[in-house]
């Protein structure tokens, strides 16, 4: 029994031993770089990885967002000594607002970050001079990051939107997904509405620091993440048309395009103009430069065909017309009082464009009379209008698949009631509005949505831009899938009427719209013109088309505005034309 105690002892010995020597070789070896980095001052720096921003791509295989890569600098807040001086001295240096420095302090304080992105693309004098001033600046650091670029600048700012720099406000709802105070985010466009598509996700890196801040190698650390790249976004916008559209409005100011798939819904071209470059919010835009675009007169921040407000004129006459006949307030054999050239109406005059005589329904369409459709609106009542019109999707929101949309104004009588008083308003408002005149107010989204309905014969498509989404591997994680989301209350026999009457305004030599007539080996458009007076100079000019082929099938939806433009079968009629041409000519390899 002794023996074996001895033995025991012996064996514990000899274990503690070499525990011992473990250790002490552990220590020498294994860690001795990890003390001689705390010796030394040495510390760890934990570095977002940002992911590469996925890129957005025509129909046509163009790729018209994508993601290049700039210098950086950044700043450790912690150590920085935020004082007013130091604050100014950077400013001066960086060339950066000093307000703006503040302002991104107090947002990485509020959301407990380490550092911030003072400045993006920086020149190689900048960064020349802070490498070379290193010992001075140890709060800064230069990174080589990917940042959103726009290579056709002001063509596609309306539909794809910009990126910019994260807000506090923005970084608070958007940190628990991983975002950090030195992102970028959507802010308009497509950009905003897949921004969880096109982001995908930041990486977190962990590097040894020595005391004079430059890295001595990277570490693991449990923490560690691995950067996932933003998915690809495929849109139905085809770069071809939508490059010419541009040219066409190299002579007009101001004004709209859009073509739509009438079998998908799919947006082809989405035009407004004037516009703006979105590559200004990436590199940091001027103050002097945000006044000038935020202030100009023209609005090119506004996206004139989901947000743009106008009054429709006589394209508005198609709702007056189906509610009319659904409403059995008229047929072909409606008869008003001939028309002159004008009408008393409330004891005031109401004019039209031309003395028309006597016309019925069809013929009052065709040749676009304004005193026909007094007469018939007064009939039908403002609140039949009004239902006539939210039936086709007037006062709503279409569900384009851009955020920035206007619902509009349609009025009805508690609209008119609480504007001009109960009872204060009467025939001359109804006079107006049937003639989409007045209190009215639609997008040109609204109006191509409207035509979208007439092509399919009463069934409500939601217009989109985006086709599809695919991984960086190519796998199809999103992709649209036609719906019909319902069907208006419009008998088919009267959207049929409707289509007859529409074919007329092109194609019969009493029509409106003759400039958009065209060869009958190509097929035929049907339409109809607006002109819209409004309150800052000559009427807004306007046409609602759609393109039938040859063989009876309705292939595009096409609204055109021209700002101050005048007649509508003027100028859009023309557009429209050339816009079919266009199209024919891109679907044949030209």
């Amino acid at each position: 029994m002794s023996q074996d105690r001895y033995t025991n002892f012996i064996f514990l010995i000899v274990l503690l031993f070499f525990i011992q020597v473990i250790f002490i070789i552990d220590l020498q070896f294994f860690e001795n770089r990890y003390y001689k980095t705390l010796s030394e001052g040495n510390s760890y720096r934990k570095v977002i990885v940002p992911a590469v921003r996925g890129n957005i791509i025509s129909s046509d295989s163009v790729v018209i967002a994508t993601s290049k890569k700039y210098f950086s600098l950044f700043c450790n807040l912690d150590k920085f000594d935020i004082t007013a001086d130091n604050i100014l001295n950077i400013s001066k240096i960086i060339e950066v607002d000093p307000d703006s420095i503040n302002q991104m302090i107090g947002d990485a304080k509020r959301n407990n970050e380490k550092e911030i992105c003072l400045k993006n693309n920086l020149n190689i004098d900048d960064v020349t001079f802070i490498e070379e001033n290193r010992n001075h600046f140890p709060e800064f650091d230069i990174r080589y990051q990917p940042k959103r670029y726009y290579p056709y600048e002001y063509l596609y700012s309306h539909i794809v939107g910009y990126v910019g720099k994260i807000t506090g406000n923005e970084l608070y709802e958007l940190k628990m997904k991983g975002y950090s105070i030195s992102d970028f985010v959507g802010k308009t466009g497509v950009e905003k509405s897949y921004e969880s598509f096109l982001k995908g996700r930041n990486g977190i890196k962990y590097y040894e620091v020595d005391v004079t801040g430059d890295i001595v190698r990277e570490v693991e650390q449990k923490n560690s993440l691995k950067k996932i790249n933003g998915d690809d976004i495929f849109l139905s916008i085809n770069h071809k048309l939508q490059s010419y559209i541009d040219t066409i409005f190299k002579d007009f100011q101001s004004g709209t395009a859009i073509v739509l798939d009438c079998q998908s819904g799919g947006i082809l071209s989405l035009y407004s103009k004037p516009s703006f470059d979105p590559n200004i919010f990436i590199t940091g835009i001027r103050n002097d430069v945000w006044e000038y675009l935020r202030t100009n007169i023209f609005s090119p921040f506004l996206n004139r065909a989901t947000n743009g407000l106008y009054p429709p004129g006589s394209v508005f006459k198609i709702v007056t017309f189906l509610t009319a006949l659904q409403d059995e307030k008229a047929d072909s054999n409606t008869f008003f009082q001939p028309c002159y050239g004008s009408i008393m109406i409330s004891n005031r005059i109401f004019k039209c464009w031309k003395v028309h005589n006597e016309l019925n329904l069809f013929d009052a369409l065709i040749n676009s009379c304004d005193i026909y459709f007094y007469q018939l609106g007064m009939k039908v009542g403002v609140d039949a209008i009004y239902r006539g019109a939210t039936e086709l999707g007037f006062g709503d929101l279409t569900g384009v698949d851009i955020f920035e949309e206007s619902r509009g104004i349609i009025p009805d009588s508690k609209f008119l009631n609480k504007k001009y008083g109960k009872n204060m308003w009467g025939m001359g408002q109804i006079a107006n509005l049937s003639i989409g005149q007045g209190d009215i107010l639609v997008t040109p989204i609204q109006v191509a949505s409207m035509f979208l309905i007439i092509a399919n014969d009463g069934k409500v498509i939601r217009p989109h831009v985006v086709d599809s989404v695919k991984t960086k591997n190519g796998e199809k994680i999103f992709e649209y899938t036609k719906k019909i989301q319902r069907e208006v209350k419009f008998e088919k026999k009267y959207l049929k009427l409707l289509k007859n009457s529409l074919y007329n305004v092109v194609n019969s030599d009493n029509g409106t719209a003759l400039l958009a007539r065209i060869d009958k080996n190509l097929g035929y458009i049907s339409g109809k013109t607006g002109t819209a007076e409004n309150s800052s100079g000559e009427p807004h000019a306007w046409f609602g088309s759609i393109y039938t082929d040859n063989d009876g099938n309705n292939r595009l939806v096409i609204v055109v505005v021209i700002e101050n433009g005048g007649h509508g079968g003027d100028d859009p009629a023309k557009i429209t034309k050339m816009i079919v041409e266009k199209y024919l000519r891109i679907k044949n390899g030209f």
